[in-house]
C-alpha cells in the first residue's frame, strides 16, 4: 500500500499536465537613466543608455545622488507637481513586452499567442541619436521635468535608438552653465535642447558654436545675439498681440500682474495701439475687484487686454460682468489658452473674448504618450515647442530624409507658428475666422 499510493499520485500529476511549445524568450531592450561622474564629484544629470536597445547592454558606473530638492511650482496649466530634484540616478525600463497568453480549447492544443513586435527603428544601436537636455531646475522649475519627458515621448513615438542625457545646471549662473556645457561636450552629444531664460540663452550663445542647440522657451527677439547653430521655439507674442489688435476698437485698456512677461505684453499692446487710456496692475487674485470695478463706467465699450495669469484673468472677466461693466471685447495671448478657463468663468463672462493660440494638432499617439508622463502638448506651449525641437533635431540627424511630425517651419533660426484666434465657447475653444 505504501508503494502504490505515491506511484498513483505521481501518475495522476504526470497525466494531468499538458505540454506546450515554449515561445522563444523576448529579448528586452533597456532604457537606462544613468550618468558617469568623475570620482569625488557630483553631476546632476540623467542619461538614457540605448533605447529601444541593443543586444549587448553596456553597464553604467554607479552614479552619484544629489540630495538637493527644489520645489516644482505650478503654472497656469494643470500639472503634476514633482518635488524631486533631477539627480544622478539609474532607472531601467524595458520596452513593451509582447503579450503571451495560453488558453485551453476543446479542439486545439495549447498554443502561445504572441502580439506583433514593434517595427524596427530607422537607426540602430551603433548610430544612436545623442541628445543632451540642459535644465536649470531652480529657474524653470516644473519645466525641468516636463521638457525632458516631452523629448523622451517624441523619441518613443518615433521608435528611435537614442541616448538622452539630462544635465541639471541648477541655476543660470555663468559657471553653472559653463560646467554643464563642458560635460555635454565631453559626452560627445550631437544636439542640445535647453529650456532656459534669456540669461541662460545668452551664456549658451556666447559659448556654443559647433553644436546645434534648440531653445524652446524663448523667441529669437529675446536674445541679444546668437549664431546660426541656435534655434528658438518661443511664442511670438508680438504677432499674437498684433492679431488681437484687429479685434479691438480705439479705446484700449490693459491688466497686468507685475511679471516680466506681462510687462512685455503691455509693451506690444502700446506698439499696436496709440490709445491705451487705462492700465491696471493686479498682482494677486485676492485683489478687491468690487472696489476696482464698481461704478467704473469708463471701461464700458473698451477693448481690454488680460495680460495676467489664468486665475487672475478669469476673476477679472467674471467681476467685470458682476459689476455690470460691458467691455467691447476681452483679449488675451497664449498665456490663457487653457481648458481651465472654461470652468473658472461662466459662458457669459467670456462671450466677447478672443485668445491667440499657436499650438496646432499633434499626432494623437504622441499626445497619448505625453499624457502617460502626466503632462500635455495640447495646451502647454513649452512642451509643444520642445516636441517641435526634438522633431527638427531628429530630421537633421537623418539628413532631412525623414518626414517631420510637425508642420511648423524654421525661418531665421526661429520656429514660425501658425497662429489663430480662438473664442472660448461653452465647452471648447472655437477657432475664429
Amino acid at each position: 500500500m505504501k508503494f502504490w499510493l505515491p506511484l498513483a499520485i505521481s501518475l495522476f500529476i504526470f497525466t494531468g499536465c499538458t505540454t506546450a511549445t515554449t515561445p522563444e524568450p523576448y529579448k528586452q531592450s533597456t532604457y537606462n537613466l544613468s550618468s558617469s561622474a568623475k570620482k569625488g564629484a557630483t553631476i546632476n544629470q540623467k542619461s538614457t543608455a540605448t533605447y529601444p536597445g541593443s543586444e549587448k547592454v553596456k553597464s553604467a558606473p554607479t552614479p552619484s545622488t544629489s540630495t538637493t530638492q527644489t520645489e516644482t511650482l505650478p503654472s497656469s496649466s494643470p500639472v503634476i507637481i514633482d518635488n524631486t530634484a533631477i539627480s544622478s540616478t539609474t532607472l531601467a525600463m524595458a520596452t513593451p513586452t509582447p503579450s503571451t497568453t495560453v488558453e485551453k480549447t476543446p479542439d486545439q492544443p495549447l498554443e502561445p499567442v504572441i502580439a506583433s513586435p514593434m517595427p524596427r527603428p530607422l537607426n540602430d544601436d551603433s548610430t544612436m541619436i545623442k541628445i543632451a537636455v540642459l535644465v536649470p531646475q531652480k529657474t524653470i522649475k516644473k519645466y525641468a521635468i516636463t521638457s525632458v519627458n516631452s523629448v523622451i515621448s517624441y523619441l518613443l513615438y518615433k521608435n528611435y535608438y537614442f541616448d538622452l542625457n539630462v544635465f541639471n545646471s541648477g541655476d543660470e549662473r555663468e559657471e553653472s552653465i559653463a560646467k554643464a556645457l563642458s560635460d555635454i561636450q565631453a559626452g560627445g552629444y550631437h544636439y542640445i535642447i535647453a529650456p532656459v531664460t534669456a540669461d541662460g540663452a545668452n551664456i549658451i550663445a556666447s559659448r556654443v558654436s559647433d553644436t546645434l542647440v534648440f531653445i524652446p522657451t524663448l523667441h529669437r527677439s529675446n536674445v541679444r545675439s546668437a549664431g546660426s547653430n541656435i534655434i528658438f521655439g518661443g511664442i511670438d507674442y508680438d504677432q499674437q498681440i498684433a492679431m488681437l489688435a484687429e479685434k479691438a476698437n480705439e479705446r484700449v485698456g490693459t491688466f497686468e500682474d507685475g511679471s516680466s512677461l506681462s510687462y512685455q505684453l503691455n509693451g506690444y499692446v502700446k506698439k499696436n495701439s496709440n490709445r491705451v487710456f487705462y492700465e491696471k496692475r493686479v498682482e494677486s487674485p485676492k485683489a478687491n475687484f468690487k472696489q476696482m470695478f464698481k461704478g467704473n463706467s469708463s471701461l464700458n465699450n473698451a477693448s481690454l487686454y488680460l495680460n495676467t495669469q489664468l486665475v487672475t484673468a478669469s476673476l477679472i472677466a467674471s467681476q467685470l460682468r458682476a459689476n455690470d461693466i460691458r467691455p467691447y471685447t476681452l483679449l488675451s495671448t497664449q498665456v490663457n489658452y487653457n481648458p481651465l478657463l472654461l470652468t473658472l468663468t461662466q459662458y457669459e463672462d467670456r462671450d466677447k473674448m478672443y485668445i491667440a493660440n499657436s499650438i496646432q494638432k499633434a499626432p494623437p499617439a504622441l499626445e497619448e504618450i505625453n499624457t502617460m508622463f502626466g503632462h500635455d502638448i495640447v495646451y502647454d506651449w513649452v512642451n509643444y515647442s520642445t516636441s517641435i525641437g526634438a522633431d527638427y533635431l531628429c530630421q537633421q540627424f537623418f539628413d532631412g530624409k525623414i518626414t517631420r511630425a510637425f508642420k511648423e517651419n524654421i525661418s531665421g533660426n526661429q520656429v514660425v507658428y501658425n497662429t489663430s484666434l480662438y473664442q472660448p465657447g461653452r465647452g471648447e475653444f472655437i477657432r475664429g475666422n
